[in-house]
């Protein structure tokens, strides 16, 4: 089903460490401009000044033209996978490659998205894409492994020529290495050609290369043109080293008796501890989510509630947004840190917080694979993959 192919990336001349930035919409202004004040980072190009829909487009290409005549930026002389190692403070490894993987509609069931998307970030990325002709940055997908029958290939790639090391923004360390055995291509190709991959992140980005892709067919046949292609970071959704966080809930404003709102539902509750912290009703919430869906709602003015139901196919997230939610009101907002949640609930700041346990791989491909797209927020896929490592010019 997934078509894969090596390219031949562009990459900074020296060490990309300073040059890396993260994927430019979790790029907030402040963190912009400490990255800008490095002249040759990569969020030049991804975040060009302006408002969204009205950058400097044509400032960002001028750059990137700019770096390839002077030498910032230089092509790889042969055609490869990218084998990307990550290791977190957490001491989790992550592993997968990077390489060009065809597009296609999400009908056709190759690629398969998980959440919706809004119109003006695609916009956004389109206008750049049209100016700078390059994928500045990869997008992620999952792929199903669950044999682990790809990690032969990724350790034999692990042996390859080392092109890069790095520690990202958020303070993983990174190292790349060159996937260019034609046995080694050749496996992993032939494997994804029988399985389709889940968009994790990038669904934005993803649809963006869809338009950039009808406009440059005009009419024409498909093929094995540049525009037929988007930049990729595959990973294995069932590696130990990958990982699906939740983001949590809030809610501000005038908000419903949680208790009223869960029993109406069939929820059964039960108070937790009044000052329990952040990860200890995270470690409470786990242990619930086998038999049950469950929440652990954060009261301004009471003790967190434990809340659950019966297990059914939905996903937890998918019943809290279609039976909870309208019933409670409020206005909607989202975090993925629990202990700041609950200090926002404490403090008076947050009506209610909802903390919701990780969505497992397995209930991702289930639901994804029979076509629900979920809530947004409803993922957080960690880490991020930095832009910076791999251009990959169209």
């Amino acid at each position: 089903m997934s078509d894969v192919r090596p390219f031949r990336a562009l990459r900074y001349s020296a060490a990309p460490g300073p040059r890396l930035a993260g994927p430019y919409d979790v790029i907030s202004e402040a963190e912009r401009a400490r990255l800008v004040a490095e002249p040759e980072n990569i969020v030049h190009l991804t975040l060009p000044p302006g408002p969204e829909g009205a950058r400097d487009y044509t400032a960002a290409a001028d750059l990137l033209d700019h770096w390839r005549r002077e030498g910032v930026l230089v092509r790889d002389a042969q055609e490869q996978l990218y084998l990307l190692e990550e290791r977190t403070s957490d001491g989790r490894v992550r592993r997968g490659f990077l390489g060009l993987l065809r597009l296609a509609d999400y009908g056709a069931g190759q690629v398969l998205p998980h959440e919706h998307t809004m119109a003006g970030p695609k916009r956004d990325r389109l206008l750049l894409t049209r100016a700078v002709r390059a994928n500045l940055e990869p997008l992620f997908f999952l792929y199903e492994d669950r044999d682990a029958k790809l990690d032969p290939v990724l350790e034999q790639g692990r042996g390859g020529e080392l092109l890069a090391q790095a520690t990202g923004p958020d303070g993983t360390e990174l190292a790349l290495f060159s996937i260019a055995a034609p046995d080694a291509i050749a496996a992993v190709r032939t494997f994804l050609a029988e399985r389709p991959v889940i968009i994790a992140d990038g669904h934005h980005r993803y649809e963006t290369m869809l338009a950039y892709r009808d406009e440059c067919r005009a009419g024409g046949p498909e093929g094995d043109g540049a525009h037929e292609f988007v930049l990729a970071y595959l990973v294995n959704a069932f590696d130990p080293g990958s990982e699906i966080r939740a983001i949590h809930r809030v809610l501000d404003g005038a908000v419903a008796d949680p208790a009223a709102v869960l029993a109406g539902a069939g929820f059964a509750c039960r108070p937790l501890e009044p000052d329990a912290d952040g990860d200890a009703l995270v470690a409470r919430l786990a242990r619930e989510t086998a038999a049950a869906h469950a929440f652990v709602f954060l009261q301004r003015d009471g003790p967190p509630l434990l809340a659950t139901r019966a297990r059914v196919a939905r996903l937890a997230v998918e019943v809290l947004h279609d039976e909870l939610l309208p019933g409670l009101g409020g206005e909607l907002r989202f975090d993925s840190q629990p202990q700041r949640l609950l200090d926002e609930v404490r403090a008076g700041v947050a009506a209610l917080g909802i903390l919701l346990h990780p969505i497992a791989p397995a209930d991702l491909f289930r639901v994804v694979r029979a076509g629900a797209r979920l809530p947004k927020k409803s993922t957080f896929f960690a880490p991020k993959i930095p832009s910076g490592l791999v251009i990959r010019e169209l």
